[in-house]
């Protein structure tokens, strides 16, 4: 693999403080048409602009994500699977949406996003997330490559968990999708990283790590650090275990 020209420091210090910039102005487009409402009720009841709060929080919350969005659709566009040098130039596609990622995660709104069906879901699929409507997620759920994300119907994932697309080895980041079929439950605290796939009603247990590539076949159950098959009781597995069937003819 040819690492080509190196990113120098002076170029990530730079990015930073363009960040910082956007970051600022993205609250200032989000947050200007909501204090705009509230001001042309600068005259009502106190209790009146106490009421039109709500709605003015949703405006900034809508337009910040829309900002979000539009230019991750717009400006920096797909982000295809692959390998590549975290320092080189095809990297910055993915430093820049992954910054996007984090603008959202320490925002405000992350909780609304979160919890929030219509949020979640205008926020997940606008960053190019395959998902279902049905998909729920628990509190501080990370996602940092929402485009990379396919999940099918009915889907849980537990509080904490973490779906990465992305796996940094050596200064080599991989990208992948992460798949999730329906009706599957990912515990609390799970790590699944880059080229997972979790099968249609599949429990994966609080905790478990999954190594990149692993496959979780339809219905199994899976636990532990490194995540392994877990065989669960059957109780009519375990009596014929017990009274195995000899073949011969009762008299």
């Amino acid at each position: 693999m040819n690492q080509g020209r190196k990113t120098q420091t002076h170029e990530f210090l730079f990015a930073d403080v363009l960040t910082m910039i956007f970051e600022g102005a993205t609250y200032f487009g989000a947050f200007s048409l909501p204090l705009l409402f509230l001001l042309s009720f600068s005259d009502a009841h106190p209790l009146l602009l106490l009421f039109l709060v709500l709605p003015a929080w949703l405006m900034a919350a809508f337009a910040f994500v829309l900002i979000l969005v539009l230019i991750k659709r717009l400006a920096i566009g797909p982000i295809p699977p692959g390998r590549f040098f975290v320092t080189g130039r095809k990297a910055y596609k993915w430093i820049i949406a992954d910054r996007l990622v984090k603008i959202m995660q320490r925002s405000p709104f992350r909780p609304l996003v979160n919890d929030n069906g219509f949020f979640r879901y205008f926020y997940l699929r606008g960053m190019g997330a395959r998902i279902h409507p049905t998909l729920l997620l628990g509190q501080r759920v990370v996602i940092p490559e929402p485009w990379a994300l396919k999940v099918g119907k009915n889907v849980i994932i537990g509080d904490e968990a973490i779906v990465s697309g992305h796996k940094v080895e050596r200064n080599v980041v991989t990208l992948d999708d992460v798949e999730i079929g329906d009706d599957a439950l990912v515990g609390a605290r799970s790590l699944l990283l880059p080229g997972v796939r979790i099968g249609a009603g599949a429990v994966i247990g609080a905790g478990t790590i999954f190594t990149r590539g692993t496959i979780v076949g339809p219905g199994e159950t899976w636990s532990g650090n490194p995540a392994r098959k877990m065989e669960l009781f059957n109780p009519r597995t375990a009596a014929k275990s017990e009274h195995p069937d000899t073949g011969e003819k009762q008299h």
